[in-house]
Protein backbone atom coordinates (compact mmCIF):
# COMPACT_ATOMS: atom_id res chain seq x y z
CA UNK A 1 0.00 0.00 0.00
CA UNK A 2 2.83 2.45 0.85
CA UNK A 3 4.87 4.27 -2.39
CA UNK A 4 7.77 1.96 -3.99
CA UNK A 5 10.73 3.17 -2.74
CA UNK A 6 12.88 5.38 -5.51
CA UNK A 7 16.73 5.35 -4.33
CA UNK A 8 17.37 6.70 -7.79
CA UNK A 9 15.30 9.30 -7.73
CA UNK A 10 14.59 12.88 -6.13
CA UNK A 11 11.79 11.56 -4.74
CA UNK A 12 12.74 10.24 -1.16
CA UNK A 13 11.25 10.75 2.39
CA UNK A 14 8.13 9.02 1.27
CA UNK A 15 4.88 8.92 3.01
CA UNK A 16 1.82 7.05 2.09
CA UNK A 17 -1.35 6.75 4.25
CA UNK A 18 -4.55 5.06 3.48
CA UNK A 19 -8.17 5.58 5.74
CA UNK A 20 -10.34 2.84 4.52
CA UNK A 21 -14.50 2.62 3.64
CA UNK A 22 -16.05 -0.62 3.77
CA UNK A 23 -19.80 -1.09 2.91
CA UNK A 24 -21.75 -3.51 4.18
CA UNK A 25 -25.51 -3.97 4.21
CA UNK A 26 -25.92 -0.56 3.68
CA UNK A 27 -23.64 0.44 6.31
CA UNK A 28 -20.13 2.66 6.39
CA UNK A 29 -17.68 1.46 8.41
CA UNK A 30 -14.39 3.38 8.88
CA UNK A 31 -10.96 1.33 9.05
CA UNK A 32 -7.41 3.26 9.47
CA UNK A 33 -3.91 2.27 8.43
CA UNK A 34 -0.86 3.92 7.92
CA UNK A 35 1.69 2.65 6.42
CA UNK A 36 5.32 4.28 5.86
CA UNK A 37 8.78 3.63 3.20
CA UNK A 38 11.58 5.66 3.20
CA UNK A 39 14.42 5.96 0.85
CA UNK A 40 16.80 9.19 1.14
CA UNK A 41 19.58 10.71 -1.39
CA UNK A 42 21.38 13.18 0.64
CA UNK A 43 22.05 16.18 -1.14
CA UNK A 44 25.03 18.31 -0.66
CA UNK A 45 23.90 21.69 -0.15
CA UNK A 46 25.69 24.25 -2.18
CA UNK A 47 28.32 26.99 -0.59
CA UNK A 48 27.74 30.49 -0.63
CA UNK A 49 29.65 32.82 -2.27
CA UNK A 50 30.02 35.77 0.11
CA UNK A 51 32.91 34.78 2.09
CA UNK A 52 31.20 37.02 5.07
CA UNK A 53 27.80 34.76 5.35
CA UNK A 54 27.63 32.19 7.84
CA UNK A 55 24.92 29.71 7.57
CA UNK A 56 23.88 26.56 8.98
CA UNK A 57 22.73 23.86 6.44
CA UNK A 58 19.73 25.32 4.32
CA UNK A 59 21.52 27.91 2.02
CA UNK A 60 17.77 28.50 0.93
CA UNK A 61 16.46 30.89 3.57
CA UNK A 62 13.98 33.06 1.97
CA UNK A 63 13.34 30.59 -1.03
CA UNK A 64 12.30 28.23 1.42
CA UNK A 65 10.50 29.98 3.92
CA UNK A 66 8.50 32.24 2.19
CA UNK A 67 9.40 34.59 4.66
CA UNK A 68 11.75 35.73 7.37
CA UNK A 69 12.13 32.55 9.26
CA UNK A 70 15.14 30.01 8.36
CA UNK A 71 14.80 26.32 8.62
CA UNK A 72 17.96 25.24 10.72
CA UNK A 73 16.67 21.58 10.21
CA UNK A 74 16.11 19.56 13.39
CA UNK A 75 19.23 20.12 15.32
CA UNK A 76 19.06 19.67 18.84
CA UNK A 77 18.69 23.60 20.78
CA UNK A 78 22.16 23.62 21.92
CA UNK A 79 23.54 23.52 18.60
CA UNK A 80 21.34 26.73 17.74
CA UNK A 81 22.79 30.09 19.56
CA UNK A 82 19.43 32.02 21.61
CA UNK A 83 17.77 34.63 19.79
CA UNK A 84 16.27 37.80 20.99
CA UNK A 85 12.86 36.92 21.42
CA UNK A 86 12.34 34.07 23.57
CA UNK A 87 11.62 30.45 21.75
CA UNK A 88 13.52 31.90 18.97
CA UNK A 89 17.59 30.67 17.92
CA UNK A 90 19.56 32.45 15.82
CA UNK A 91 20.39 30.37 12.52
CA UNK A 92 22.11 32.51 10.68
CA UNK A 93 24.58 35.49 10.69
CA UNK A 94 25.59 38.05 8.31
CA UNK A 95 29.24 39.83 9.27
CA UNK A 96 30.47 41.84 10.48
CA UNK A 97 30.17 44.88 7.83
CA UNK A 98 34.00 44.87 6.83
CA UNK A 99 36.54 48.40 7.15
CA UNK A 100 34.98 49.47 3.57
CA UNK A 101 31.49 49.36 4.21
CA UNK A 102 29.00 47.21 2.21
CA UNK A 103 30.71 48.55 -0.96
CA UNK A 104 33.52 46.19 0.34
CA UNK A 105 30.86 43.02 0.25
CA UNK A 106 32.43 40.26 -2.23
CA UNK A 107 30.66 41.34 -5.46
CA UNK A 108 31.21 37.32 -5.85
CA UNK A 109 28.17 36.83 -3.90
CA UNK A 110 25.82 38.62 -6.78
CA UNK A 111 26.41 36.09 -9.24
CA UNK A 112 25.37 38.50 -12.68
CA UNK A 113 22.88 40.49 -10.41
CA UNK A 114 23.25 44.36 -10.35
CA UNK A 115 24.48 45.36 -7.04
CA UNK A 116 21.84 47.64 -4.57
CA UNK A 117 22.58 51.29 -4.93
CA UNK A 118 24.71 52.34 -1.89
CA UNK A 119 25.81 55.96 -0.81
CA UNK A 120 29.64 57.38 -1.61
CA UNK A 121 30.20 55.88 2.11
CA UNK A 122 29.36 52.47 0.69
CA UNK A 123 26.81 52.03 4.31
CA UNK A 124 22.96 52.05 3.72
CA UNK A 125 19.85 50.50 5.72
CA UNK A 126 19.22 47.23 6.85
CA UNK A 127 17.60 46.11 3.77
CA UNK A 128 20.33 47.20 1.32
CA UNK A 129 22.45 45.24 4.04
CA UNK A 130 20.75 42.13 3.49
CA UNK A 131 20.63 42.73 -0.09
CA UNK A 132 24.72 42.79 -0.42
CA UNK A 133 24.92 39.73 2.04
CA UNK A 134 22.72 37.25 0.55
CA UNK A 135 21.58 38.97 -2.56
CA UNK A 136 20.07 34.79 -3.41
CA UNK A 137 17.79 35.15 -0.44
CA UNK A 138 17.15 39.00 -0.85
CA UNK A 139 16.97 39.78 -4.44
CA UNK A 140 15.21 42.74 -3.86
CA UNK A 141 14.29 45.19 -1.24
CA UNK A 142 10.71 44.50 -0.56
CA UNK A 143 11.66 41.00 0.28
CA UNK A 144 14.39 42.30 2.77
CA UNK A 145 11.66 44.86 4.73
CA UNK A 146 9.68 42.37 4.59
CA UNK A 147 11.99 40.31 7.08
CA UNK A 148 12.54 43.40 8.90
CA UNK A 149 8.56 43.83 9.62
CA UNK A 150 8.28 40.34 11.20
CA UNK A 151 10.89 40.93 13.64
CA UNK A 152 13.06 37.94 12.17
CA UNK A 153 16.09 40.05 11.39
CA UNK A 154 18.67 41.22 14.53
CA UNK A 155 21.20 43.54 14.37
CA UNK A 156 24.26 43.77 16.95
CA UNK A 157 26.53 47.14 16.93
CA UNK A 158 30.30 47.49 16.50
CA UNK A 159 31.89 47.64 20.06
CA UNK A 160 33.25 51.03 21.14
CA UNK A 161 35.71 51.04 19.41
CA UNK A 162 34.57 49.82 16.29
CA UNK A 163 35.72 46.03 16.33
CA UNK A 164 33.34 43.63 15.61
CA UNK A 165 32.17 41.78 18.52
CA UNK A 166 30.51 37.84 18.32
CA UNK A 167 27.07 37.95 17.95
CA UNK A 168 24.73 37.79 21.22
CA UNK A 169 21.61 37.14 20.13
CA UNK A 170 19.57 38.39 23.34
CA UNK A 171 21.72 41.39 23.56
CA UNK A 172 21.34 42.38 19.72
CA UNK A 173 18.20 44.53 18.53
CA UNK A 174 15.49 44.00 16.71
CA UNK A 175 16.53 45.59 13.03
CA UNK A 176 14.05 48.07 12.03
CA UNK A 177 14.04 48.72 7.46
CA UNK A 178 15.50 52.48 8.74
CA UNK A 179 18.70 51.58 11.05
CA UNK A 180 21.71 52.16 8.83
CA UNK A 181 24.26 49.70 9.18
CA UNK A 182 28.17 50.80 9.80
CA UNK A 183 31.40 49.09 9.51
CA UNK A 184 32.08 46.20 12.15
CA UNK A 185 28.39 45.86 12.74
CA UNK A 186 26.55 42.18 12.30
CA UNK A 187 23.12 41.08 11.43
CA UNK A 188 21.53 37.76 12.17
CA UNK A 189 18.14 36.03 11.04
CA UNK A 190 16.49 34.30 14.15
CA UNK A 191 13.70 31.52 14.23
CA UNK A 192 10.92 30.16 15.98
CA UNK A 193 13.15 27.11 17.89
CA UNK A 194 10.66 26.82 21.15
CA UNK A 195 8.12 23.90 21.60
CA UNK A 196 6.28 21.82 24.00
CA UNK A 197 2.99 23.83 24.22
CA UNK A 198 0.65 25.91 21.29
CA UNK A 199 -0.28 29.55 22.45
CA UNK A 200 -3.31 30.99 22.79
CA UNK A 201 -6.14 28.43 23.20
CA UNK A 202 -8.48 30.70 24.68
CA UNK A 203 -10.55 27.36 25.82
CA UNK A 204 -10.30 24.43 27.89
CA UNK A 205 -11.69 22.08 25.34
CA UNK A 206 -11.67 21.28 21.53
CA UNK A 207 -14.56 21.98 19.62
CA UNK A 208 -14.91 19.20 18.42
CA UNK A 209 -12.55 15.66 18.50
CA UNK A 210 -10.08 15.29 15.11
CA UNK A 211 -8.78 11.75 14.98
CA UNK A 212 -4.80 11.53 14.60
CA UNK A 213 -3.64 9.28 11.47
CA UNK A 214 0.00 10.09 11.40
CA UNK A 215 2.12 13.05 13.23
CA UNK A 216 5.67 14.10 14.02
CA UNK A 217 7.72 17.18 14.58
CA UNK A 218 7.29 18.39 11.14
CA UNK A 219 3.68 17.25 9.50
CA UNK A 220 0.53 15.55 10.97
CA UNK A 221 -2.29 13.60 8.81
CA UNK A 222 -5.66 13.74 10.38
CA UNK A 223 -9.06 12.43 9.89
CA UNK A 224 -11.06 15.14 8.89
CA UNK A 225 -15.26 14.96 10.16
CA UNK A 226 -17.80 15.64 7.93
CA UNK A 227 -19.79 19.20 8.23
CA UNK A 228 -17.14 21.22 9.82
CA UNK A 229 -15.01 23.70 7.25
CA UNK A 230 -11.37 23.87 6.86
CA UNK A 231 -10.91 27.23 7.63
CA UNK A 232 -13.46 29.42 9.54
CA UNK A 233 -14.50 32.60 6.91
CA UNK A 234 -14.47 36.08 8.46
CA UNK A 235 -18.91 36.72 8.64
CA UNK A 236 -18.68 33.36 7.86
CA UNK A 237 -20.44 32.24 11.09
CA UNK A 238 -18.94 29.32 11.67
CA UNK A 239 -17.07 30.21 15.01
CA UNK A 240 -14.68 27.20 16.84
CA UNK A 241 -16.23 24.73 14.41
CA UNK A 242 -13.36 24.71 11.82
CA UNK A 243 -10.28 22.57 11.54
CA UNK A 244 -8.10 25.10 12.22
CA UNK A 245 -9.41 26.06 15.75
CA UNK A 246 -9.87 22.45 16.81
CA UNK A 247 -6.20 21.61 15.35
CA UNK A 248 -3.84 22.46 18.75
CA UNK A 249 -6.18 20.81 21.02
CA UNK A 250 -5.54 17.35 19.08
CA UNK A 251 -2.04 17.39 17.85
CA UNK A 252 1.15 17.66 19.82
CA UNK A 253 3.33 20.45 19.34
CA UNK A 254 6.76 20.07 17.77
CA UNK A 255 9.96 18.79 20.63
CA UNK A 256 11.88 22.04 21.29
CA UNK A 257 14.70 22.64 19.07
CA UNK A 258 12.63 22.08 15.46
CA UNK A 259 12.95 24.88 13.81
CA UNK A 260 10.54 27.52 12.57
CA UNK A 261 7.76 26.30 14.58
CA UNK A 262 4.33 27.76 13.27
CA UNK A 263 1.99 28.90 16.15
CA UNK A 264 -0.72 27.11 15.50
CA UNK A 265 -0.69 23.70 13.18
CA UNK A 266 -2.00 24.95 9.70
CA UNK A 267 -3.84 22.78 7.42
CA UNK A 268 -1.98 23.54 3.68
CA UNK A 269 -4.79 22.15 1.33
CA UNK A 270 -8.64 22.61 1.97
CA UNK A 271 -11.30 19.69 2.24
CA UNK A 272 -14.92 20.64 1.38
CA UNK A 273 -17.56 21.08 4.48
CA UNK A 274 -19.17 17.66 3.60
CA UNK A 275 -16.05 16.02 3.16
CA UNK A 276 -14.46 13.85 5.71
CA UNK A 277 -11.23 11.81 5.49
CA UNK A 278 -7.13 12.83 5.19
CA UNK A 279 -5.79 16.07 5.81
CA UNK A 280 -2.70 17.32 5.44
CA UNK A 281 -1.38 19.40 8.16
CA UNK A 282 2.01 21.31 8.94
CA UNK A 283 3.69 22.16 12.35
CA UNK A 284 6.54 24.30 10.68
CA UNK A 285 7.10 26.88 8.21
CA UNK A 286 9.59 24.83 5.53
CA UNK A 287 6.63 22.24 6.06
CA UNK A 288 3.88 24.62 4.22
CA UNK A 289 6.33 25.59 1.91
CA UNK A 290 7.29 22.11 0.71
CA UNK A 291 3.86 20.79 1.53
CA UNK A 292 2.73 23.55 -0.45
CA UNK A 293 5.08 23.29 -3.60
CA UNK A 294 4.33 19.98 -3.74
CA UNK A 295 0.21 20.45 -4.45
CA UNK A 296 1.25 23.25 -6.69
CA UNK A 297 3.61 20.69 -8.99
CA UNK A 298 1.08 17.81 -8.65
CA UNK A 299 3.51 15.97 -6.96
CA UNK A 300 1.21 15.23 -3.47
CA UNK A 301 -1.31 12.12 -4.97
CA UNK A 302 -5.05 11.92 -3.07
CA UNK A 303 -7.33 9.11 -3.47
CA UNK A 304 -11.07 10.01 -2.93
CA UNK A 305 -14.33 7.05 -1.83
CA UNK A 306 -17.42 7.85 -2.85
CA UNK A 307 -20.91 6.43 -3.03
CA UNK A 308 -22.86 7.36 -6.16
CA UNK A 309 -26.38 6.94 -6.59
CA UNK A 310 -27.23 4.57 -9.53
CA UNK A 311 -24.52 2.99 -11.70
CA UNK A 312 -22.05 5.31 -13.35
CA UNK A 313 -21.46 5.46 -17.09
CA UNK A 314 -18.06 3.48 -18.14
CA UNK A 315 -17.05 4.70 -21.37
CA UNK A 316 -14.94 1.95 -22.94
CA UNK A 317 -12.99 4.30 -25.09
CA UNK A 318 -12.21 6.17 -22.23
CA UNK A 319 -10.53 3.67 -20.60
CA UNK A 320 -7.06 2.75 -19.44
CA UNK A 321 -5.35 -0.10 -17.59
CA UNK A 322 -3.67 0.86 -14.38
CA UNK A 323 -0.12 0.87 -16.08
CA UNK A 324 -1.08 3.76 -17.99
CA UNK A 325 -2.84 5.45 -15.08
CA UNK A 326 0.63 5.12 -13.62
CA UNK A 327 3.08 5.95 -15.75
CA UNK A 328 0.93 8.34 -18.33
CA UNK A 329 -1.27 10.16 -15.64
CA UNK A 330 0.83 9.82 -13.07
CA UNK A 331 -1.72 9.16 -10.35
CA UNK A 332 -1.36 7.00 -7.07
CA UNK A 333 -1.99 3.56 -9.22
CA UNK A 334 -0.02 0.35 -8.45
CA UNK A 335 0.86 -0.39 -12.20
CA UNK A 336 0.74 -3.97 -12.16
CA UNK A 337 -2.78 -3.72 -10.32
CA UNK A 338 -5.19 -6.53 -11.81
CA UNK A 339 -8.06 -5.20 -10.45
CA UNK A 340 -9.83 -3.88 -13.76
CA UNK A 341 -9.17 -0.98 -15.77
CA UNK A 342 -9.50 2.99 -14.34
CA UNK A 343 -12.14 4.83 -16.37
CA UNK A 344 -11.17 8.82 -17.52
CA UNK A 345 -12.66 12.20 -17.10
CA UNK A 346 -10.99 14.89 -19.15
CA UNK A 347 -13.46 17.78 -18.99
CA UNK A 348 -12.67 21.41 -18.52
CA UNK A 349 -14.34 23.02 -15.65
CA UNK A 350 -14.43 27.05 -15.73
CA UNK A 351 -12.04 26.85 -18.69
CA UNK A 352 -9.34 25.21 -16.71
CA UNK A 353 -8.42 21.24 -17.21
CA UNK A 354 -9.96 19.25 -15.00
CA UNK A 355 -9.28 15.81 -14.95
CA UNK A 356 -10.44 12.69 -13.20
CA UNK A 357 -9.40 8.74 -12.71
CA UNK A 358 -12.05 6.52 -11.51
CA UNK A 359 -13.16 2.72 -11.29
CA UNK A 360 -16.03 0.94 -9.71
CA UNK A 361 -15.06 -0.90 -6.82
CA UNK A 362 -18.44 -2.39 -5.65
CA UNK A 363 -22.42 -2.40 -6.19
CA UNK A 364 -25.33 -2.72 -3.67
CA UNK A 365 -28.94 -3.17 -4.37
CA UNK A 366 -31.20 -0.48 -2.83
CA UNK A 367 -34.31 0.09 -3.17
CA UNK A 368 -34.67 4.00 -3.60
CA UNK A 369 -31.27 4.45 -5.33
CA UNK A 370 -31.57 5.26 -9.01
CA UNK A 371 -31.63 1.97 -11.17
CA UNK A 372 -32.15 0.08 -7.76
CA UNK A 373 -28.40 0.14 -7.34
CA UNK A 374 -25.47 2.24 -5.02
CA UNK A 375 -21.80 2.27 -6.46
CA UNK A 376 -19.13 2.66 -4.59
CA UNK A 377 -16.11 4.55 -7.01
CA UNK A 378 -12.89 4.76 -6.15
CA UNK A 379 -11.61 8.30 -7.52
CA UNK A 380 -8.19 9.77 -7.92
CA UNK A 381 -7.73 13.08 -9.11
CA UNK A 382 -4.93 14.66 -11.27
CA UNK A 383 -6.40 17.84 -10.94
CA UNK A 384 -7.81 19.71 -7.87
CA UNK A 385 -10.53 21.88 -9.23
CA UNK A 386 -13.40 23.60 -7.21
CA UNK A 387 -16.07 20.72 -6.72
CA UNK A 388 -14.26 18.62 -9.20
CA UNK A 389 -15.02 15.50 -8.20
CA UNK A 390 -18.72 15.84 -7.55
CA UNK A 391 -18.99 17.72 -10.88
CA UNK A 392 -17.75 15.20 -12.84
CA UNK A 393 -19.39 12.04 -11.54
CA UNK A 394 -22.72 14.00 -11.72
CA UNK A 395 -22.38 15.37 -15.19
CA UNK A 396 -19.96 13.71 -16.78
CA UNK A 397 -20.81 9.70 -15.05
CA UNK A 398 -24.05 10.85 -15.23
CA UNK A 399 -24.60 9.33 -11.18
CA UNK A 400 -24.33 11.98 -8.64
CA UNK A 401 -22.68 11.47 -5.53
CA UNK A 402 -25.23 10.44 -2.32
CA UNK A 403 -26.13 13.53 -0.42
CA UNK A 404 -24.85 15.82 -3.00
CA UNK A 405 -27.50 18.61 -2.57
CA UNK A 406 -26.11 21.35 -5.28
CA UNK A 407 -25.16 18.51 -8.21
CA UNK A 408 -27.22 15.78 -7.53
CA UNK A 409 -31.04 14.87 -7.79
CA UNK A 410 -34.50 16.30 -6.38
CA UNK A 411 -36.13 12.62 -6.37
CA UNK A 412 -37.66 11.81 -3.35
CA UNK A 413 -35.13 8.59 -3.43
CA UNK A 414 -32.06 11.22 -3.56
CA UNK A 415 -33.55 12.70 -0.33
CA UNK A 416 -34.15 9.86 1.42
CA UNK A 417 -30.68 8.59 0.92
CA UNK A 418 -28.84 11.90 1.21
CA UNK A 419 -30.09 12.59 5.51
CA UNK A 420 -27.25 11.30 6.31
CA UNK A 421 -24.22 14.16 4.16
CA UNK A 422 -22.19 13.86 1.40
CA UNK A 423 -21.08 10.55 0.81
CA UNK A 424 -17.65 11.35 0.14
CA UNK A 425 -14.04 10.67 1.38
CA UNK A 426 -10.08 11.48 0.88
CA UNK A 427 -8.83 7.98 2.08
CA UNK A 428 -5.80 8.33 0.89
CA UNK A 429 -2.65 10.50 0.37
CA UNK A 430 1.03 10.00 -0.95
CA UNK A 431 3.31 12.59 -0.48
CA UNK A 432 7.38 13.60 -0.16
CA UNK A 433 8.06 14.46 3.42
CA UNK A 434 9.27 17.66 3.96
CA UNK A 435 11.70 16.72 6.04
CA UNK A 436 13.13 13.59 6.04
CA UNK A 437 13.29 13.92 1.96
CA UNK A 438 16.50 16.56 3.23
CA UNK A 439 19.90 15.69 3.98
CA UNK A 440 21.35 17.43 7.23
CA UNK A 441 19.87 14.82 10.08
CA UNK A 442 16.55 14.01 8.11
CA UNK A 443 17.68 10.59 6.71
CA UNK A 444 19.19 9.91 10.48
CA UNK A 445 15.70 11.18 12.55
CA UNK A 446 13.97 8.73 9.95
CA UNK A 447 16.34 5.80 10.96
CA UNK A 448 15.50 6.57 14.70
CA UNK A 449 12.10 6.69 14.40
CA UNK A 450 12.58 2.75 13.66
CA UNK A 451 10.72 3.57 9.63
Amino acid sequence: MAGNIMSAAPRVGFVSLSLFLLVSNGLICVAVAAFSEAAFLIRCPVPLTAPAVSALPDDDVEDVLRGAESDAGDFPAAALPPGRAAGHSVVRTYGPVPAGGLAAVDAAAFAGRPRPHLTSSGNGTVPLALMCFDPAAYPSASRARKACRQGSVLLQRAGPDGSARPFDGPAAITARAINRIFPGDALALQARTGGGFYPYLDYDAAPFGVPVVYEDDHLAVVDKPAGVVTYSHKNGGHGRMSMKAALPYALRPPTAGTSAILRRPQPVHRLDRPTSGLLLVAKTRPAVTALTEQFVDRRIKKTYVAILNGVPFEDAGASISAREAAETLGVDVDPDDRGGRWHVIDAPLEGQSALTVWRSVAHAQSLVAADGMLTMVEVKPRTGRHHQIRRHMAWDAGTPLVGDKEYGDRTAGAEALGHNGLFLCSTRVCLEHPFHNEGWGGKEAWERRGA
